[in-house]
């Protein structure tokens, strides 16, 4: 299992290496601030693969057989470890740099895995994921993605970041809420075409649309995947693997000021 992960970490790390810093020289270590950029939706990313990162950790040792607390210290920051590799990959970056600001959603993102699963034994605020695609891609397809693989990626238009809240799984069985049942809390943007700012011209020197950056906030619910049990093994694995995805469902938007309703909400 130790090696299986170790694997998965490095084919990771590898392919991240070709999405981000293929065309970027190696330089020396340094720190860059990007404390604001995309409004906020990279923090949102690093806590929730933070935090993910520790949930399938602590999952691995606890299913090897390690003791919950040593399989909680050591799983559960899985994720902050990971992705500091990866920070200091930044570091050595001429296109990026080690960010303290990551470094603290990392932190909180394996907190709040590790803090829930120390004090109430289980998950009753998940964070999640959803993503669609969007036309801001095409503007910048260097910067926020060329294909449908690099963009869910690349193009944080595109994603929205949720907290999803069991109101069982928090002890309020008798609440209306059934225990699949979840309320979403949801932030995302759009307008963006660079970080802290949308540039004037791409890199091929055409002049780009104005877009103005916007933030949005959802309402919404969820399924809570993990009060769903079935008989096969492998398909309880593939529900909590693939718990990290929020279920589209209608939610009411805020966005520019303006509350309205969506239908279906990715």
């Amino acid at each position: 299992m130790a090696s299986a992960a170790f694997s998965g970490s490095s084919l990771t790390i590898y392919l991240l290496s070709k999405q981000w810093y293929s065309k970027d020289k190696p330089v020396p270590f340094h720190w860059f601030n990007d404390e604001g950029d995309w409004l906020y939706m990279d923090k949102l990313g690093h806590g929730l693969t933070s935090y993910y990162g520790g949930l399938y950790g602590y999952t691995a040792l606890r299913w090897t057989g390690v003791r919950k607390n040593k399989a909680l210290l050591l799983g559960g920051v899985y994720g902050f470890s990971f992705l500091l590799t990866t920070e200091i990959m930044d570091g050595y970056s001429s296109g990026w740099g080690a960010s303290p600001s990551d470094l603290v959603a990392n932190g909180l993102g394996s907190l709040l895995f590790m803090g829930q699963e120390f004090w109430l034994g289980k998950q009753a605020i998940v964070p999640k994921f959803s993503y669609w695609p969007t036309d801001f891609a095409k503007y910048r397809p260097d910067m926020l993605g060329s294909t449908h693989w690099n963009r869910w990626l690349k193009d944080y238009n595109g994603q929205t970041y949720w907290l999803s809240i069991n109101p069982y799984a928090l002890g309020l069985e008798r609440s209306y809420f059934p225990k699949w049942l979840s309320v979403s809390l949801g932030y995302g943007a759009d307008g963006m075409l660079g970080g802290k700012f949308n540039p004037i011209v791409n890199e091929e020197g055409d002049f780009l649309p104005y877009f103005d950056r916007k933030p949005e906030f959802f309402l919404s619910l969820d399924i809570n995947w993990e009060s769903i049990r079935t008989k096969s093994h492998f398909l309880n694995t593939v529900i909590k693997g693939l718990s990290f995805v929020k279920m589209p469902f209608p939610a009411l938007r805020l966005y520019n000021k303006k509350l309205n309703g969506v239908l279906i909400q990715y």
